[in-house]
C-alpha cells in the first residue's frame, strides 16, 4: 500500500480478513486441513479504517455533521473498547462504583470521544497522513503513530494504543501530540466528583 494516505485525523476503524485453507477429500488428495484465520494487526486495521473513512469523507456531496456523527457511531465506535477505556479512566474509583455508575461513565466517555471526533471531521481539509511502523508498548499493547502533514490546526502526531482483547485488537486510547485522551477524561471526571463533594469517597 502507499506509504501516504489522504485522511483527516485521529480515528481508527476495524476491518479484518479471514484466510481459510480449503479442505480436500478423497483418495490421493491432501488430507483435510484445519481452517486457519489470519488476524489483522493494529497497523493493518488503522490503514483499512482510514481508507474507509476517506471514502466516506470524499463523497461528491460533503457529508453534514449529522451524517458524520451517524457514520462514526455506526462504523467507528464498535472498534473502540469503551468498557476498557472507562476502567482506566475510573482508576481507583472503579472499585467503589455501582454497575449503574459504571455504565453511565462508559456512556459519557463514548459520547465525549465520538463527539470530539465528529467535530474534528467537520473541518476535514484533505490532510495527508504518514503511517509509522507499529511499536510494541507492553506485553499486550501496541502503539501505532500517524503523522499529519500540513496539519492546519490538527495535531502533528497522533498515537493509537491498541490492546488484544478476546475480540481481537481494540483501540483504548488516542494521544494527540502526547496528550492522552484517557488522561484528560480521568482528570475531567475527578474534577466532577470533587465539585460534587465526592472526592473522599473515591480516594485511593
Amino acid at each position: 500500500m502507499k506509504k501516504i494516505v489522504s485522511v483527516t485525523m485521529l480515528l481508527t476503524a476495524l476491518a479484518g480478513t479471514d484466510l481459510l485453507a480449503m479442505p480436500y477429500y478423497g483418495y490421493g488428495q491432501p488430507m483435510a486441513r484445519t481452517p486457519q484465520v489470519e488476524e489483522a494487526g493494529p497497523g493493518q486495521l488503522l490503514r483499512e479504517g482510514m481508507t474507509k473513512l476517506l471514502k466516506f469523507m470524499r463523497q461528491k456531496q460533503r457529508p453534514s455533521q449529522q451524517m458524520i456523527g451517524a457514520f462514526v457511531e455506526r462504523e467507528i465506535a464498535p472498534y473502540f473498547d469503551f468498557d476498557y477505556m472507562t476502567h482506566w479512566v475510573a482508576g481507583p474509583m472503579n472499585r467503589h462504583m455501582t454497575d449503574q455508575q459504571r455504565a453511565e461513565m462508559v456512556n459519557s466517555v463514548k459520547t465525549m470521544l465520538l463527539g470530539t471526533l465528529t467535530q474534528r471531521l467537520v473541518g476535514y481539509e484533505n490532510q495527508d497522513v504518514r503511517f509509522y511502523r507499529p511499536r510494541r508498548a507492553g506485553e499486550n499493547e501496541v502503539k501505532v503513530r500517524v503523522g499529519i502533514l500540513q496539519a492546519s490546526g490538527y495535531p502533528a502526531n497522533i498515537d493509537f494504543r491498541f490492546y488484544r482483547s478476546t475480540d481481537g485488537w481494540k483501540v483504548f486510547d488516542v494521544s494527540a501530540n502526547g496528550n492522552s485522551a484517557l488522561t484528560y477524561y480521568r482528570q475531567h471526571f475527578s474534577r466532577q466528583l470533587g465539585q460534587r463533594g465526592q472526592s473522599r469517597t473515591y480516594r485511593r
